[in-house]
């Protein structure tokens, strides 16, 4: 009887903490979402500093580029209204001396500033 309950006991306490035999399994959180601003880089700068840069140049506070964009240009819809924003936002950065180190794999990126695009 006393080898069922230590059985029973030692069986509970591994399932209620996550071990089992073959190891324990801790749950992980993801990591944080990337944003657009993780994807340019400038030597010897403070990621306070690449942030007030990024928003000079017409960034959000939180990394991101502005989805709805702002003064649009006559017979523009907003995907190029958009594009047009986004790739001014890039040259302002590559002005300032900024690199951009994120993929450019698809055609949208292919064309921009950010990776070689005038």
């Amino acid at each position: 009887m006393r080898l069922v309950n230590l059985s029973i006991t030692l069986g509970l306490t591994c399932v209620l903490s996550g071990c089992l035999c073959m190891g324990c399994f801790v749950p992980q959180l993801p990591p944080p979402p990337k944003t657009q601003i993780d994807d340019w880089e400038r030597s010897e700068t403070s990621s306070e500093v690449r942030l007030a840069d990024w928003q000079v140049c017409g960034g959000q506070k939180n990394g991101d580029v502005p989805r709805n964009p702002k003064n649009a240009v006559e017979g523009e819809n907003i995907q190029q209204a958009f594009k047009r924003q986004n790739a001014e936002h890039q040259r302002c950065l590559i002005r300032k001396g900024y690199h951009y180190i994120g993929l450019c794999s698809t055609e949208y990126w292919k064309t921009m500033p950010a990776c070689g695009t005038p």
